[in-house]
């Protein structure tokens, strides 16, 4: 087979310098070939001249789709240009990978969605934890009816931030779309949708003030079957994982250890399980598959599943229209967001925040 001709976008943002492993095993497995490094700074897209040294190096990603042809074009520029990009290299006839959040406005999600299914393209979404092995065995026993019924869930994720940002787009909601919510809950909400089905926002607090981004947020969620709290937090370390309980019995979901999950049925003790879901790892219909056990071996598997729906036809993991559905979520949490409560302050100065809330100014 010959190699996907690849066209990495946002050469300067740090997520893409976290796929470059990915992308040179790729390479040297001839999966792929890079013919084109897009960055509105040529000198950072320029830094990856090294590693493909058979690349061009563009300011724009219009120039780059005229220059060659282009197979697939991998989006890691701020979000709110997501939409822009994946419109540009669908136009083109690339299909794309575009890192998550897939776009900032649901507006844009349907757009992309519909322009992916006229183009008869790919669009897949980097949105890695759907090859959690744990979440991916635990939605097998919900849908099997395991836990039974009365079915309520807790997701904490929350720590001090400390992403090493290359510019100020994720502390800009014209930029980012949103704080936290946008950030971590983009993964949670995909993760919880993978487990439970659609979502209903019942209520959402967050504590962004006027002019800024949340750092932390409250929702209370409404699934068929199911329902339960989603908090998250940029500044506060939480007590993280997924807690789910039925009649029947409960499951913890740690975030790090993702190959096992802790289980118990009423009354019992907590016992550990091996979670052996596995996905393929090469271009072959019948190849090896994998059973990964860090985020970056996900990663990989997002990659080959994205190559997999191009070259075979399958579905990739995440396409336009179900990342559609985690930002009208996200969307439907902050047009009904409150000021939330923190308990550090006292009783006068909580209420002197409320009026200061974003939404109140919107």
């Amino acid at each position: 087979m010959k190699p996907i001709a690849l066209c990495i976008v946002g050469c300067g943002a740090v997520v893409a310098d976290l796929h470059m492993p990915v992308v040179e095993v790729l390479c040297k497995k001839r999966a792929v070939t890079v013919v084109a490094l897009v960055d509105n700074q040529k000198e950072r897209a320029g830094r990856f001249l090294k590693k493909f040294p058979g690349a061009t190096v563009f300011e724009k990603l219009d120039e780059a789709l005229r220059a060659q042809p282009v197979g697939l074009t991998f989006i890691a520029s701020p979000p709110g240009l997501h939409a822009e990009h994946a419109l540009t290299a669908l136009a083109a006839g690339s299909h794309v990978l575009v890192e998550k959040p897939m776009v900032t406005r649901s507006a844009d999600a349907r757009r992309l969605a519909e322009a992916t299914k006229a183009a008869g393209r790919v669009t897949a979404v980097g949105l890695p934890r759907r090859y959690y092995p744990h979440v991916a065995e635990v939605s097998d026993l919900i849908s099997r009816g395991e836990f039974g019924s009365d079915v309520t869930f807790r997701y904490r994720e929350g720590g001090t931030f400390g992403w090493p940002v290359a510019s100020d787009a994720v502390f800009k909601r014209e930029k980012s779309g949103g704080g936290v919510l946008m950030d971590k809950g983009v993964h949670a909400l995909d993760v919880l949708e993978q487990l439970f089905g659609n979502v209903s926002v019942l209520r959402c607090r967050d504590d962004a003030l006027q002019g800024g981004v949340e750092c932390g947020a409250l929702l209370d969620l409404q699934y068929p079957g199911a329902r339960g709290q989603l908090h998250l937090s940029w500044d506060q370390p939480l007590n993280n994982g997924i807690w789910i309980s039925g009649s029947k019995g409960e499951a913890f979901l740690g975030l790090e250890v993702i190959h096992t999950y802790q289980w118990r049925e009423p009354g019992g003790k907590w016992t550990v399980r091996a979670a052996r879901k596995a996905w393929p790892k090469s271009l072959q219909a019948n190849g090896p598959l994998k059973t990964p056990s860090d985020y970056y071996q996900c990663i990989a598997l997002q990659w080959w599943g994205a190559l997999r729906a191009i070259v075979l036809g399958e579905s990739p993991a995440v396409d336009a229209a179900r990342a559609g559905q985690v930002i009208q979520a996200i969307e439907a949490a902050y047009a009904q967001s409150e000021s939330l409560s923190l308990p550090w302050l006292t009783p006068d100065e909580q209420k002197n925040m409320i009026p200061l809330h974003w939404r109140a100014a919107a």
